[in-house]
């Protein structure tokens, strides 16, 4: 049972302070790392030792041992560059706020002591923003080792996150997208070993990455769509039609239920676009008292030649005299 939590409501106001919050910047490159232990969270689970009134980081180094629960002040906890999660809606953060407001905290956070004396978040950092948005003024967290290197820290993280099935192919293209970029993995081969999954759907995974922003945050409010076949389909929708088509199309994906299948139809049928036929230039002849036309098609080229009515001999004679043209002009 949580302790050191008042109950209070979230005000209408508070609620669009949030909303706008994680609207305005929902991809970051906080962390969020680590698995938490379900019993953690009960009162039988390690002791909460208050770290409130520590004074400099000398002290507060001195103040949190390895496998204890503490209630931190927020002021003191800070997130961690390659946390797995890259997208946070505002919706996830309202409720997490919400939940902590009205039933407190019932699973610890993850960190560990930093240089600073701070405790950098491994894993909680949904927990993090809607403690902040609710006013609360502590987040009870478990010390934990401190990972060797960036990608210990990372690895571990996304293993956790994907136990909870709270990692998707979004926040994977994102964060990858980062990583090979600072060269934390030299390339996408050896991400996918370290991962254990193959360099293809690292390749397809990251192709989301190249998705605008306003793209991205449509999509991720709809966790029904967070499968990477449905995104890439939409992504393949969004190169042939834009941002506000495909905002449209997510919009009614999620509503009627299409499915990537569906997606893909429309994309292949956009990318199509109106039949157009040919405009020709149309030349009125006759030959031996049957009437005719000559048709140029000045896009391709092309010149048909028609006439009806013919009988035998004047239809070979015509033959004759086009063979002779073309013979000359050869």
């Amino acid at each position: 049972m949580a302790t050191g939590f008042k109950k209070r409501e979230v005000s209408a106001a508070r609620a669009a302070v949030v909303e706008a919050v994680a609207a305005s910047a929902p991809i970051v490159g906080n962390a969020r790392m680590g698995a938490s232990d379900p019993n953690l969270g009960s009162s039988q689970g390690a002791s909460k030792p208050s770290a409130q009134n520590l004074g400099s980081s000398q002290d507060r180094s001195g103040a949190y041992q390895v496998g204890m629960v503490y209630d931190v002040p927020l002021s003191l906890i800070k997130s961690n560059p390659v946390n797995p999660r890259a997208v946070y809606t505002s919706a996830a953060v309202d409720a997490m706020a919400m939940s902590l407001s009205t039933s407190g905290q019932r699973i610890a956070a993850t960190g560990f002591l930093d240089d600073d004396g701070r405790i950098a978040l491994i894993e909680g950092e949904t927990r993090l923003r809607g403690a902040r948005a609710a006013g609360l003024s502590t987040l009870r967290i478990e010390v934990r080792p401190r990972p060797a290197g960036e990608r210990e820290l990372y690895e571990e993280a996304r293993a956790a996150n994907v136990e909870r099935r709270d990692q998707t192919p979004l926040d994977d293209a994102l964060k990858w997208r980062e990583l090979l970029d600072r060269k934390v993995y030299p390339s996408q081969a050896a991400l996918a070993k370290a991962l254990s999954i193959g360099e293809d759907q690292v390749s397809r995974t990251l192709s989301l990455a190249n998705l605008p922003q306003r793209v991205i945050l449509a999509a991720a409010e709809h966790p029904d769509l967070m499968n990477l076949k449905m995104l890439n389909a939409l992504r393949e929708y969004w190169e042939v039609q834009g941002d506000d088509a495909v905002i449209d199309l997510i919009a009614e994906a999620a509503k009627s239920g299409l499915g990537y299948r569906d997606v893909v139809a429309r994309r292949k049928f956009a990318a199509k676009g109106p039949v157009r036929r040919p405009r020709a230039a149309r030349e009125p002849i006759a030959f031996r008292g049957s009437k005719g036309e000559i048709k140029t098609f000045e896009e391709d080229g092309r010149v048909e030649l028609s006439i009806k009515g013919l009988d035998y001999d004047a239809a070979a004679d015509l033959v004759a005299k086009l063979i002779a043209l073309f013979s000359k002009e050869a």
